[in-house]
Parts: C-alpha cells; sequence; structure tokens
C-alpha cells in the first residue's frame, strides 16, 4: 500500500458565494463606481479576520480571474482598502453594523445588571448611570481686567501725541506696543 506524503501544503479552501443584501446602501456605498466594489465592502465582513482577508474578499467580491495569482488578488485588495472612497463606505457600514447590534448589546447589559453575582455588575450599574444620569460640573469664570494708573496716564500721552501729530501734519506708525500691549493711536 502506497501512502499519499504531505507536501506542506494544503488544497485551497473554496470561498462561499456572497450573501443577497436588501438592505438599502447608504451614500457612501452608492457613491462607489461599480458594484464589485460594494461587493468588497459586504465581503470584508463576510471573511474571517486576519492575514488575507482583504484577499479573500476582492476574490468573493468578483475582482480578478480564476487565473490570477495571489499576488495579483493582493495588488487589487490592497488598492481597494486604501482607496478613499472604499474607506469611507466601510466607516458608513460599520456604523449601520453597531447601530443594528445595539439591542443585542442593551439586552445584555440588562442581563449583567440584574445578576448581582456578576463580577462586573458594579460596574454594570455605574455605566448606566453615568449614561442616564451623567455627572454635571459646574465652572464659573469671572474675569476681571484693572487698568494700573501707569497704564491709564501712558494712554493719556499717546492721545496727546496722536492730537499733536494731527496738528503739525506729522504720520504716526500704526499701532505702539507699550508693556507687550499693542495701543490704537487714534486719528481723526
Amino acid at each position: 500500500m502506497v501512502e499519499k506524503q504531505n507536501t506542506g501544503k494544503s488544497k485551497r479552501r473554496e470561498l462561499a458565494p456572497l450573501d443577497a443584501v436588501d438592505a438599502i446602501d447608504g451614500p457612501k456605498m452608492k457613491a462607489l463606481p461599480t458594484d464589485r466594489h460594494r461587493a468588497f465592502v459586504r465581503a470584508l465582513y463576510q471573511v474571517k479576520p486576519g492575514h488575507g482577508a482583504n484577499s479573500k474578499a476582492a476574490r468573493l467580491a468578483g475582482f480578478g480571474t480564476p487565473n490570477s495569482s495571489n499576488q495579483s488578488i493582493a495588488t487589487i485588495a490592497s488598492r481597494l482598502a486604501h482607496d478613499e472612497r472604499v474607506l469611507e463606505a466601510i466607516a458608513e457600514e460599520d456604523q449601520k453594523r453597531i447601530r443594528a447590534s445595539a439591542p443585542r448589546a442593551i439586552s445584555a447589559l440588562s442581563r449583567l445588571v440584574e445578576d448581582p453575582s456578576h463580577r462586573d455588575h458594579a460596574r454594570g450599574i455605574a455605566m448606566v448611570l453615568d449614561r442616564v444620569h451623567p455627572a454635571e460640573t459646574v465652572h464659573n469664570v469671572k474675569v476681571q481686567h484693572d487698568t494700573t494708573e501707569e497704564f491709564k496716564d501712558t494712554a493719556k500721552v499717546l492721545k496727546r501725541i496722536a492730537e499733536l501729530a494731527e496738528k503739525f501734519s506729522v504720520k504716526l506708525p500704526a499701532p505702539m506696543v507699550i508693556d507687550g500691549h499693542a495701543s490704537e493711536v487714534t486719528r481723526q
């Protein structure tokens, strides 16, 4: 009897076809140039995450040919995954899926809060209370600007300089800076 030797390479697993989706696409998904681009975004949620996930999603979406090399598909997948339009569609789909999972999350949180023996029972209660009755912080800010006598005297001097300059037709430079403060010279 002859045994077959294991060469270390296993057969490639065939990928399952994409499920038909009846959901209405958002504006970012609709903005993608082709149906294959939209299928790529959807396929990213169906393939197992990890190394090669983008390539598998690209194949599922119909990119490449049956004879395309793995490197060719990887290049196509990389370009798709870094396309700004695709990234925006992925973000849109992420938000849709997160919102859709809210009922399950709320149900799980309710079970946690209702189980006093659960080790995270207190954390769950605190989380619910923080969202239902958020802590409010009130800040009272009082700004008071006192001008010193020197500052008032300087303003009087600058005003007198402006009057004299006007009287003798002398052109003054724009704002003068005194003690780090800009002082506008008013001209009439």
